[in-house]
């Protein structure tokens, strides 16, 4: 765009008279009409192709009797130098709530093209719906709207749509501000050179060397985007707390929390759940109809999104880790603690080592048994546990032999029963309690004469 000069008032009227009345260089053809005009609402701007060695724009003022006057005019050329040239010409400083008229002329027309652009609404409302991300409507000077622009702050407009297809979900991660207008309007290119449809009344002006008004036609090539409504997306809430017993296998899912596990063969999606529910999961481990039985497996738990429309988005997702007890697999060497004897221990072993010692403990005069004494002789806490079976979870009779330690069990407490032990679970580490490993099987305490 070559803006070159502007002429006020009567310096553009004895100019034009000049170039009218003159020798007769211009012709005919300079002239432009508005089938030489282009209107980009979204750009805001107008395009015209001219035909002469200048082409003049101005804003035009019309009064409440129509009566158009334009006081500047800027002035376009070719960039060539040629007399053909292509002026693009900013509407971005009008006022978009107000009828804005504009004038277009070249040195060989006495009477310009008057060309409106409509006043876009004044003001706005728009409805939000956290808990979908969308718009559910969006109003200007109270009329419904379908399809509006829209852009964060940072950027330029460009981004649009029909408010019944956009999802704003992308948005609540962070949070963001948005701003949202209605769209221009493009007559002049609905008319599709049908020019009649888009005539919007006249205008009375002074024809260049006239002295009597005429009229004029003006064509109302539509409107420019609305005004800006900004639209503040609130920010997801960070996820909810999640219950973990890593030393009973669970998980304590709290009212109106949904979650679902995520397999590497699939996932599985629950409801929010009415009440605080504890889950085993080994339960959650196991095979549905979306995804197969795993061994580990990633628990999702949220704070569902309101049910109301206008409250709360759903918050971000607390993700845990969860994987089925491993069993021991214990060194082929390792025998069941009822082989133990006065004089020699068992020691239960895997790949990686001992892990536990099984022997007696003697009274003082060494004349009888009166404990079974268990060693842990590696660098892991596990658990034991006395009975027929293995223990159901959160059993109290469940024991803890910390690393390094010796615990005695009194004789009358383990004669005839089963040792079970496992690698117990640690909150701090994440690590979660393995599977119950049968040890020793019915034992029976040896006696000191049987032993000599």
């Amino acid at each position: 765009m070559n803006i070159k000069r502007v002429f006020q008032g009567t310096a553009l009227t004895a100019f034009a008279a000049i170039a009218w009345f003159g020798d007769g260089s211009a012709n005919a053809s300079a002239s432009v009409s508005i089938q030489d005009v282009v209107f980009d609402e979204e750009d805001i701007s107008l395009e015209v192709q001219f035909s002469d060695t200048e082409l003049m724009a101005g804003i035009a003022n019309v009064d409440k009797k129509r009566k158009a006057k334009v006081t500047a005019w800027d002035v376009y050329e070719p960039a060539d130098g040629s007399n053909k040239g292509q002026a693009k010409i900013d509407l971005s400083k009008f006022n978009v709530t107000k009828d804005n008229y504009i004038a277009i002329m070249t040195n060989d027309m006495t009477i310009p093209l008057y060309i409106k652009v409509a006043a876009a609404a004044k003001k706005n409302s728009i409805t939000f719906l956290n808990s979908t991300a969308r718009i559910s409507e969006f109003k200007a000077d109270g009329k419904s709207i379908q399809e509006i622009d829209y852009r964060r702050a940072t950027d330029a407009w460009g981004a649009s749509g029909k408010i019944s297809e956009l999802d704003f979900s992308e948005y609540q991660y962070q949070g963001a501000a948005l701003y949202v207008r209605k769209k221009g309007i493009n007559e002049l290119s609905s008319a599709a050179g049908d020019y009649e449809k888009i005539k919007n009344g006249q205008v009375s002006v002074i024809p260049v060397g006239g002295t009597k008004e005429v009229s004029a036609d003006v064509y109302n090539i539509g409107s420019l985007p609305g005004k800006e409504t900004k639209l503040n997306i609130a920010k997801q809430a960070n996820g909810p707390s999640v219950s973990v017993d890593y030393k009973k296998g669970t998980v304590t899912i709290n009212k109106s929390l949904e979650y679902r596990v995520i397999k590497e063969s699939g996932t599985t999606t629950y409801n929010a759940v009415g009440s605080k529910e504890v889950k085993a999961v080994a339960g959650l481990l196991e095979a549905t109809e979306t995804a197969p039985k795993a061994d580990t497996a990633i628990l999702e738990v949220r704070k569902a999104a309101a049910t109301n429309g206008k409250g709360k988005c759903a918050s971000k997702w607390t993700r845990v880790k969860i994987e089925n007890p491993k069993e021991l697999l214990l060194d082929s060497s390792t025998k069941d603690i009822k082989d133990a004897t006065i004089e020699q221990p068992v020691i239960i072993s895997t790949s990686a080592g001992a892990i536990m010692e099984a022997g007696y403990k003697l009274n003082n005069k060494q004349t009888e048994v009166t404990n079974l004494v268990l060693t842990n002789k590696c660098e892991d806490n596990y658990e034991y546990y006395l009975g027929s079976s293995v223990p159901a979870a959160g059993d109290k009779a469940i024991k803890p032999i910390r690393k390094g330690k010796t615990i005695n069990i009194k004789k009358g407490d383990v004669s005839g029963k089963n040792i079970y032990i496992r690698l117990a679970g640690d909150k701090k580490s994440k690590r979660w309690a393995g599977a119950w490993k049968q040890i020793g099987t019915n034992i029976t305490i040896p006696s000191v004469a049987a032993s000599k």
